[in-house]
């Protein structure tokens, strides 16, 4: 194998072990996610559940406007942190198809170096064997 060929090799090692730990980093911004959609929804369950509460008496409704802007301040700091964690996947998405088209891009240069070599070493085989058969025919006509 050339020198080239091996840092081809080499590269493609490497670039399948960053494929590798991009996966694995867009997995767990999915987690992040996963739970932070799940934070907002229970933000968003929690003020339903209140303003019902609310709805049946007089000291639950101002139960329910001491409570509210609370209720509002963390309904809006999960729907923060759940687009925050929506950027998070797509830039680990972005750069996961990035590692990807990179190492396919490799293996295809890699792929067709062998096939350039194959390539080469078949014309070499069919030169020598058309070489020793023009000289068998030498010998022949030389004989004859």
């Amino acid at each position: 194998m050339t020198r080239q060929m091996r840092a081809l090799h080499g590269l493609i090692r490497i670039q399948e072990s960053e494929k590798t730990r991009a996966a694995r980093e867009l997995l767990a911004t999915r987690e992040i996610e996963h739970q932070a959609r799940a934070a907002l929804q229970q933000a968003e369950t929690t003020m339903m559940q209140e303003r019902q509460i609310a709805q049946t008496g007089q000291s639950e409704l101002d139960d329910f406007r001491a409570w509210f802007p609370t209720g509002l301040n963390t309904i809006g700091a999960a729907r923060e942190m759940h687009d925050q964690t929506l950027r998070g996947v797509e830039k680990a998405r972005l750069e996961a198809l990035q590692v990807t088209m990179t190492l396919k891009a490799t293996q295809g240069v890699f792929q067709r170096r062998v096939k350039e070599r194959n390539d080469l070493a078949c014309r070499r085989e069919n030169a020598e064997l058309d070489e020793l058969a023009r000289y068998r025919h030498g010998i022949k006509t030389f004989i004859s």
